[in-house]
């Protein structure tokens, strides 16, 4: 008999068993008296051990626009988004964010720019109601720098 709630019975060939009718039955050992439902009028009866070794390598997803993307890990189990790593963004205080950005669309930045000469000189990015961009030395005692 064939045990079917500790794991999915391995298909034996020329003795497994697949009923259809008004429903679709399993029979890996080829018993019909023990055959377990798939499918039925109410729907689908899977169990977990159903899926013990399905693997997807990436799933497809399209928007409703029709742009597709394709999700999927690397070898180290980071997300990829097409293929690319995703970076998680976050808000947290006194973060450094390395590696070159590209951002599309508008930037808005409140509480200051801070600039880094080629020396390490810090400078303090203004603009005024004009429009007009100035910089200035910051001092060396200011504890709120970088």
């Amino acid at each position: 008999m064939t045990d079917w709630n500790n794991k999915r019975p391995g298909i034996v060939e020329n003795v497994s068993a697949l009923g259809i009718g008004k429903a679709i039955y399993a029979a890996p050992d080829g018993n019909k008296e023990t055959a377990r439902l798939l499918i039925a009028a109410d729907g689908f009866h899977f169990k977990s051990t159903d899926f013990d070794d399905l693997v997807l390598p990436s799933l497809s997803f399209e928007s409703p626009k029709g742009t597709k993307y394709n999700l999927s890990f690397d070898d180290d189990g980071a997300l990829l988004i097409n293929g690319i790593k995703y970076t998680m963004p976050t808000n947290q205080g006194n973060e450094t964010i390395k590696g070159n950005k590209t951002y599309e669309g508008r930037t808005r930045l409140s509480g200051g720019l801070q600039l880094l000469s080629p020396n390490g000189t810090i400078f303090n990015a203004n603009v005024d109601d004009d429009g007009k961009l100035t910089t200035e030395k910051e001092a060396k005692n200011d504890s709120t720098n970088g």
